[in-house]
């Protein structure tokens, strides 16, 4: 039983089952996406319904063969959990009251990133920089309201479509933010009646946008650096471990052939031990 799991295990982890998989997935997206346009369905419905009634099936076969392969450790993996969910939506019935969570189907691309490597890598990169990432949105966030409670009384009653309350301020100061219309539509307005707003507005863009951004693209190439690090030495590890498998079968093979020689001069001599007597 153990082999057959370990054979099944190799074929589900196997680079061409994983590919094939993936592609699936893609193909599996591109129809759902097609599904939405109506003079494709009106040409290509038929083909279009038979690929979406299929390719589910095939994704059944898989999470079926992955879980006699892994047994109870199947449900450790979230992803496994996620695409058992997924999967069983797939096969709700077509009515309008499920046609909603029918269409959560093309959420099992996602499954993408637990195939590929470096996608992989990506999302354990920015999960791993969340603390750090909720400290400097917590940072932007009290920043952000200390400015809006000052731009809403100074600027609120001359300019209220911007600042006419906290949620406006922020909302224009957000904009400020991402350096959209920053100069047309709010700076210059506001310094045509209140020339030193300039003075304000400037440190707030250079807080916000040059360095507290700036904050999240540091945090997470540094856990790209640390988990490409990580990576390489897995890989460098699991290659040297490859390489010492692959000699310990040759030295097993030379071994056997070795034990098979003994024998066989061992009979020769016994057999030249009784004729001699």
């Amino acid at each position: 039983m153990n082999g057959f799991r370990e054979t099944i295990g190799n074929i589900v982890d196997h680079k061409i089952s994983q590919r094939f998989i993936v592609i699936l997935l893609f193909v599996n997206a591109l129809t759902l996406g097609l599904e939405t346009s109506d003079e494709i369905m009106s040409t290509y419905g038929s083909w279009i319904g038979d690929i979406n009634d299929q390719i589910p099936y095939i994704f059944v076969i898989e999470i079926a063969a992955r879980l006699i392969a892994r047994g109870r450790s199947f449900f450790k993996e979230a992803w496994n959990i996620f695409d058992v969910i997924i999967i069983t939506v797939s096969f709700l019935p077509s009515g309008s009251a499920f046609s909603a969570l029918r269409a959560l189907r093309i959420l099992r691309v996602l499954h993408v990133i637990s195939l590929v490597p470096r996608m992989r890598h990506v999302v354990a990169a920015m999960i791993r920089s969340l603390p750090q990432i909720g400290s400097i949105v917590a940072l932007l966030l009290i920043i952000s309201y200390i400015s809006s409670v000052i731009v809403t009384h100074l600027y609120g009653v001359d300019y209220p479509e911007l600042f006419g309350s906290i949620g406006r301020s922020m909302l224009t100061l957000f904009q400020l933010m991402t350096l959209e219309g920053w100069a047309a539509e709010v700076v210059r307005p506001v310094m045509e009646t209140h020339p030193y707003s300039v003075l304000l507005f400037i440190p707030y863009m250079l807080m916000t946008a040059f360095a507290i951004l700036n904050l999240f693209t540091a945090v997470l190439v540094d856990s790209m650096q640390l988990i490409q690090q990580n990576y390489s030495y897995e890989r460098s590890e699991n290659e040297t471990r490859s390489i010492i498998k692959t000699e310990l079968a040759d030295v097993k093979d030379d071994l056997s052939t070795l034990s098979v020689e003994i024998k066989k001069l061992r009979a020769d001599i016994e057999a030249q031990s009784k004729s001699d007597g």
